[in-house]
């Protein structure tokens, strides 16, 4: 796997793990279970818990970088995939250049 470093120096892998590690808190699952392509609706995520997993993503994010994300409510009902969210995570902060 190649990966990028953003900007803030945080890479794809490290973002996949934040969103990974949110979901498996929210929704009480393992974390090692949940893969880049596993689905939402696998995890059987809804609007109500994606909202948390994004303000658990935004927060940890700003804490590691120092930048603020925001990740609207809208663009949340877009996700499909883990791997997706985690790789929309990672564009807001710049880092969209590398492989999975």
């Amino acid at each position: 796997m190649s990966t990028t470093q953003a900007p803030a120096g945080i890479d794809r892998q490290d973002v996949f793990a934040l969103v990974r590690d949110a979901l498996a808190t929210v929704l009480e699952r393992d974390a090692a279970s949940i893969t880049a392509e596993t689905t939402l609706a696998e995890l059987d995520a809804d609007s109500l818990a994606l909202v948390e997993v994004a303000e658990i993503v935004e927060e940890q994010l700003a804490e590691r970088t120092g930048r603020r994300l925001h990740i609207p409510d809208a663009d949340l009902e877009r996700f499909r995939t883990v791997g997706e969210a985690a790789d929309y995570s990672a564009a807001q902060l710049g880092a969209t250049a590398w492989t999975r």
